[in-house]
């Protein structure tokens, strides 16, 4: 087991240096935060010969370009990591197939197989990323539990690490709670700055994720809202959330009706008061 060095020895935010067999989560409020969380985090780990793989939400990055644009910015040897195999970014459909039909079971598999493929190749163990926020509205509370504790009998005693990670903006109390009690621990990055959060904080953190109105919205709107405020059209939005043209416009319908907005400029301006989206998005 590798140890945990300190913040202040490593220069590292608390991820930088974590055991084998680690499986945390992570809350946070904008992309540039995420960046925060996920450069340190592979760097660490292609320092350390281990296997780096990241599978993100279209709420966080839109596209695999656009994720790999992002963290090159941070990471400048990202594409010649990518062109050797040390780090992976792949699709969600391509880590957990087809929306609606996930299996739990093959998507454990699909991650041992992804550590066997790693300790084969010479690495020292596999590093891994997953976005969760949507993953308990797809299988439930039971199922999100289950797929959460057999990760976690995968992880122990075997040479992988795994960080789950949460934008606040999209996630409620309640499942703020679910996601800290199915982790080993739980921390918050906001501007840069880092905090080790205990499951009695958990409900401050869950009324951070709900500002005002915005705790009106579903989901779904959610995700409009914030593709709308990121000036991305209805055709879009459609591709990027694999959804009909139709379902994008009665989202954006039912925005306007709850939040009291009759024009897309006041859902912008809406977006950023709330904090969805940043003014320099």
């Amino acid at each position: 087991m590798k140890p945990q060095d300190s913040p202040r020895e490593t220069g590292l935010p608390p991820i930088g240096r974590v055991p084998w067999g680690s499986h945390f989560c992570i809350f946070y409020e904008t992309k540039q935060d995420l960046l925060d969380i996920l450069v340190p985090y592979f760097r660490a780990g292609v320092e350390s010969n281990e296997l780096c793989v990241c599978y993100g939400g279209s709420y966080e990055f839109h596209t695999i370009p656009e994720a790999k644009r992002r963290l090159s910015k941070k990471l400048p040897e990202l594409d010649e990591l990518l062109e050797c195999g040390k780090v992976e970014i792949l699709a969600r459909k391509d880590w957990f197939g087809v929306a609606g039909n996930i299996s739990i079971h093959k998507t454990l598999d699909r991650f041992q197989k992804k550590l066997d493929y790693a300790l084969q190749r010479g690495f020292s163990g596999l590093r891994f990323h997953g976005s969760s926020s949507w993953l308990k509205l797809s299988l439930g509370e039971s199922g999100f539990r289950d797929y959460e504790q057999k990760l976690d009998a995968i992880l122990a005693n075997r040479p992988a690490i795994c960080v789950c990670t949460f934008p606040l903006f999209l996630t409620g109390a309640e499942q703020i709670l679910d996601a800290a009690r199915t982790h080993q621990f739980a921390l918050t990055v906001r501007h840069g700055k880092w905090k080790k959060v205990k499951i009695c904080d958990m409900a401050d953190a869950g009324k951070e994720a709900w500002k005002g109105k915005l705790q009106q919205l579903t989901f779904r709107q959610r995700e409009v809202l914030q593709l709308l405020a990121e000036e991305k059209n209805t055709k879009e939005i459609a591709s990027i959330m694999g959804i009909s043209i139709k379902t994008v416009e009665s989202h954006r319908l039912q925005l306007m009706r709850r939040l009291g907005i009759d024009n897309v400029p006041g859902l912008v301006r809406f977006a950023i008061r709330t904090g969805l989206v940043s003014a320099e998005a």
